[in-house]
């Protein structure tokens, strides 16, 4: 199901928006993760991340061909054989991955959706115990020279509705870069 605002403007100026390197570093991602990327969109964060070890592993998904087509043209480029790169609609058909697989899941830019609770469970799902949701997302409290509508960005309180049932601890809430926020969610044994 594709998102609503969900279309990408040039890659050199959705790559500006971002402060990668910090985002990178709040992501504290061990060497030798399994991780998946939800929305990889131009893999603005899957090729640094495929980039700090060759022992982590990422598959990654987009709803659209273009993007897919470009990270695999980007994958080819640079030669990184740790990234999985697959055409799907996660919200729809799920990601394919057994329970309990992957260490890693990346939800950026993509919880803006109606059915939030729908994405959450599916990352609960393939995460192992202790493996960590990362989610970033457009700030609310501020004007932001792009994103979706103000009322429909996810804050705390609607994260804290949408993971109601499922045993994850919150860590790390902060803001990132200029126009962005992330929270860590921890999934308990």
């Amino acid at each position: 199901m594709k998102i609503e605002d969900s279309g990408m403007p040039d890659e050199s100026y959705w790559n500006s928006l971002f402060d990668v390197t910090e985002i990178i570093e709040w992501l504290s991602i061990p060497k030798g993760s399994k991780i998946v990327e939800v929305g990889c969109g131009y893999g603005t964060f899957t090729i640094p991340i495929a980039n700090l070890s060759p022992k982590n592993s990422l598959i990654v998904y987009d709803i659209e061909a273009e993007m897919i087509e470009n990270i695999g043209s980007k994958v080819q480029k640079t030669e990184l054989n740790n990234i999985q790169h697959q055409l799907r609609d996660v919200m729809a058909d799920g990601t394919g991955l057994g329970s309990e697989s992957v260490d890693f899941v990346l939800l950026f830019n993509i919880l803006h959706c109606e059915d939030k609770q729908s994405l959450l469970k599916e990352a609960y799902r393939i995460l192992k115990p202790n493996g960590t949701i990362a989610i970033l997302h457009w700030r609310k409290d501020i004007p932001t020279p792009r994103g979706p509508k103000i009322q429909t960005r996810p804050d705390v309180i609607m994260l804290r509705d949408a993971i109601t049932g499922l045993n994850f601890q919150e860590q790390d809430e902060k803001n990132l870069g200029p126009y962005h926020w992330g929270i860590k969610l921890i999934k308990s044994q």
